[in-house]
């Protein structure tokens, strides 16, 4: 605690503003969740090295706040702050900061995913000698929302004279919102690769730069975050959700993945093609373990909307390909791959988690890649041509049936086990609360919240 006070000073010097304190983490439906202390307050609480306790059965929520089938209301752990996450929040003129916290009671509980995912990056590190690189493209669309009465009946787009990579006159009536959100993104630490027009109505895409596995998923959060605060000062709603428009296209969040050989003395060490195998039985084990991920990566019943042909979400089979966008595994490099079919309604760290142990057990099994490569759809390919390729699963095309897929998957609750039970019971809730609803009620329900 003695490091975390030390470096918790020095960002406040560097930020003198500072009044409040958040402490915020996602819930298993992926909501933002946050508890906030008055500056004052949390130094203290360093010095003294305390913990805030939050009530355990928070890990257990549905909407509306009821408990999930088998949760109890008894229990407690505490929030470790992580300092290095810290930022402050975009348009807050320096007075909120906010950082994302461990889960801990006297040492990290098994249900905290974002210290499981430190854990497992640091065996892939320790045992395996590599380590990733991630990288996450967000999808947003811009919505205008509609009122009757003061309350908001419906969302609409705020172009639709829009194409992938357009710049029509259209667009550029928006460029004030979209410049504003990069130079908003700048001010929290996130310095773009690129970004660019998508193809659904009013979608944009923002690139976000390379970093290990926690840290990339921090500054996901911190854009989404930023672009949804941005937006709402053009009064304007910036949604992951995944289909607004129905026949139109979904917003994902795709992941690109890379596993690299550790830093030798001398700088990176150079890709061999022992590295290669490496990262390619890296990728077998995900492929191999896909329909069980989807549980996490594609997490309501609308995100299967993207289990489909032609619409280069990700298509309808386990299969890779060289700079394919009609395959979930798309080969961009010798040892990096992108992850198409990951929802912008999905926990990250669960996400993550999951990837890198299915990843780690293809490299403890030496798996080779099969699965490809694929150069088209594979569902426009024969059967003896899939077969030919190794093509042989179809993935999941329901909710209930990659639950079903993570629960029958032995080898990634191995790890993970903790985290699997309480999200498959807080899904399974979920699910039956959205389901209650009528489309309309759905849509915007999802769109208020994501």
């Amino acid at each position: 605690m003695d490091e975390c006070v030390s470096e918790w000073d020095t960002f406040l010097e560097r930020n003198v503003n500072v009044e409040f304190v958040w402490l915020q983490f996602l819930s298993n439906t992926s909501n933002t969740l946050v508890r906030i202390i008055p500056r004052a307050k949390f130094s203290s609480m360093l010095k003294e090295r305390q913990l805030l306790s939050i009530p355990k059965c928070i890990l257990h929520l549905l909407p509306e706040d009821r408990l999930a089938e088998g949760a109890t209301p008894s229990g407690n752990f505490y929030l470790r702050p992580d300092i290095s996450s810290a930022y402050c929040q975009a348009g807050s003129n320096g007075t909120r900061a906010v950082m994302n916290v461990y889960f801990e009671d006297g040492a990290p509980i098994a249900e905290c995913a974002r210290s499981t995912l430190h854990h497992l990056h640091s065996i892939l590190q320790s045992d395996f000698g590599y380590s990733l690189l991630v990288g996450y493209e967000v999808e947003v669309m811009f919505l205008s929302p509609k009122k009757e009465n003061g309350v908001i009946v419906d969302y609409e787009p705020i172009n639709t004279e829009h194409s992938f990579t357009s710049m029509t006159p259209e667009d550029r009536t928006h460029m004030d919102l979209i410049e504003a959100v990069a130079r908003a993104l700048a001010t929290v630490g996130i310095d773009l690769e690129q970004f660019h027009a998508e193809a659904g109505p009013g979608q944009w895409e923002f690139v976000l730069p390379p970093a290990e596995p926690v840290k990339a998923i921090d500054m996901l959060l911190r854009a989404r975050e930023t672009i949804m605060l941005v937006a709402k000062t053009f009064g304007l709603r910036a949604t992951v959700y995944t289909q607004p428009f129905p026949e139109k296209a979904c917003n994902g969040s795709h992941i690109h993945i890379s596993v690299n050989p550790l830093e030798s003395n001398s700088g990176l060490a150079k890709i061999s093609p022992a590295d290669v195998q490496e990262a390619e039985s890296f990728f077998a084990g995900v492929m191999r373990h896909f329909p069980a991920i989807l549980a996490f990566a594609l997490p309501t019943d609308i995100s299967y909307q993207r289990i489909m042909t032609g619409i280069w979400s990700g298509g309808e089979y386990t299969a890779w390909g060289w700079q394919n966008k009609e395959v979930p595994f798309r080969r961009i490099d010798s040892t990096r791959f992108e992850l198409k079919l990951v929802d912008g309604l999905s926990n990250p760290y669960f996400v993550l988690c999951a990837i890198l142990r299915s990843g780690m057990i293809g490299m403890q099994s030496n798996l080779p890649l099969t699965g490809g490569p694929c150069s088209i759809a594979p569902a426009r390919l024969s059967v003896q041509e899939r077969h030919e390729l190794g093509i042989t699963d179809r993935l999941p095309t329901t909710l209930d049936a990659s639950l079903a897929a993570l629960e029958a998957d032995k080898e990634i609750q191995d790890h993970l086990g903790a985290i699997i039970s309480s999200y498959i019971s807080v899904k399974k809730g979920e699910a039956e609360f959205l389901r209650a609803m009528d489309n309309t009620q759905r849509r915007n329900w999802l769109i208020a919240r994501y």
